[in-house]
């Protein structure tokens, strides 16, 4: 039996060619381990909830998240977004602990925004939309950021009244190295146009991956 189900959710707000083929990257690099979609707009993409059109901001990226992760079955799970590539081996990782996040390193932000300098960076601290854990005690931090917040929130909001999920007083997080890191994509349809990022550890070219521009020529058209 699987032990780890891929939790994928999105507003449908990038480009369709993009994500689909973002989601194509998800199936190859997954294989056969459980898929729950949570979209704005019906997929077909594993077991799909369909939210509806309640707009793009911070608290719904959870709110959907958290829909995704109650109708989970397995001890543990893991985010997808729809502006990430994931390499195998992340799904290949599981917690030694149930009460620690663990988010995979490294992780490159791809600035792929017109006009700007096409290039990767490190994201030093990981992230919450790359990281395996245990189901029951990534929803019950869910819970508790979510609870005194509408169903929803307003289009765009930047989810400065959200706590932090990895709140160090709060949660015990860790680290697990991949070989090949995790690309997150910065686009033009993002949510929030920057990210915390490594300026000094700009490059060009990753292994596995290819160059920067070769990459987002094979995502994002020329």
């Amino acid at each position: 039996m699987p032990d780890l189900t891929v939790i994928y959710y999105t507003s449908n707000s990038e480009k369709p060619d993009f994500e689909a083929k973002i989601r194509q990257s998800l199936l190859d690099s997954m294989g056969d381990l459980p898929l729950i979609s949570v979209s704005q707009k019906p997929i077909e993409f594993g077991r799909n909830i369909c939210v509806g059109q309640v707009g793009r901001s911070a608290q719904n990226v959870f709110r959907q998240m958290q829909i995704g992760v109650a109708a989970a079955k397995t001890r543990f799970v893991c985010p997808a977004e729809s502006d990430i590539l994931y390499p195998p081996e992340y799904f290949t990782f599981r917690p030694p602990r149930d009460d620690t996040f663990y988010l995979a390193m490294p992780l490159w932000v791809l600035f792929a925004q017109r006009g700007g300098g096409k290039v990767y960076c490190r994201k030093p601290h990981g992230s919450e939309s790359s990281m395996v854990v245990n189901r029951d005690l990534l929803l019950s931090r869910l819970d508790v950021m979510l609870a005194n917040l509408g169903q929803w929130g307003d289009q765009d909001a930047d989810g400065d009244k959200l706590p932090w999920m990895l709140d160090k007083r709060l949660t015990r997080r860790d680290h697990f190295q991949l070989s090949t890191g995790v690309v997150t994509f910065k686009t033009d349809q993002n949510l929030h146009r920057k990210t915390p990022h490594d300026v000094l550890s700009k490059t060009r070219e990753l292994p596995y991956w290819g160059t920067a521009t070769d990459l987002i020529a094979r995502y994002m058209g020329p």
